[in-house]
């Protein structure tokens, strides 16, 4: 049997990694005003977190508010920030502001989440907390793009 488990455990990429220390981290959650065409009655946030967390990286962000719904939320990387963020959007009620509570997953070594540590690495903020964070500073517009090279005018 021990044999057995020593071939399996072969087969397989294992890092062992201790669970992070404490680490603090600067979520935060802005109110969207500009949602044009979507459901008025909805109030509509974004919430940024750090990508990073020490050694490990965000792997997922989950919204819940007990008895009512539990779901998770879309990341995607966002550049509006100073600082390395990801963003996700929800919409809810106005009524539901205060109820909301917000999960934040620290439980990757990679960027992209493609490996998954068990360490509980996890942060849980109410939304409304989430807005009383000091925002990040914005970050400086892109630079403008490059011309398009038309070579048919070098000939």
């Amino acid at each position: 049997m021990r044999s057995f488990i020593i071939i399996l455990l072969s087969f397989f990429h294992i890092s062992v990694l201790a669970c992070e220390d404490e680490h603090v981290i600067s979520p935060f959650a802005t109110e969207v005003l500009d949602y044009n065409g979507f459901d008025t009655s909805l109030k509509y946030f974004e919430i940024l977190s750090p990508v990073q967390k020490g050694n490990v990286y965000l792997s997922s962000i989950t919204a819940r508010v007990k008895g009512k719904f539990e779901f998770s939320l879309d990341i995607r990387e966002d550049r509006t920030y100073k600082g390395n963020f990801y963003i996700s959007n929800l919409g809810i009620p106005e009524d539901l502001l205060d109820k909301v509570e917000i999960f934040i997953a620290y439980n990757t070594t990679r960027k992209d989440r493609k490996t998954v540590i068990f360490c509980g690495n996890f942060d849980y903020y109410k939304l409304s907390e989430l807005l009383k964070f000091e925002k990040a500073k914005q970050a400086p517009p892109p630079p403008p793009k490059l011309p398009p090279n038309d070579l048919s005018n070098s000939l």
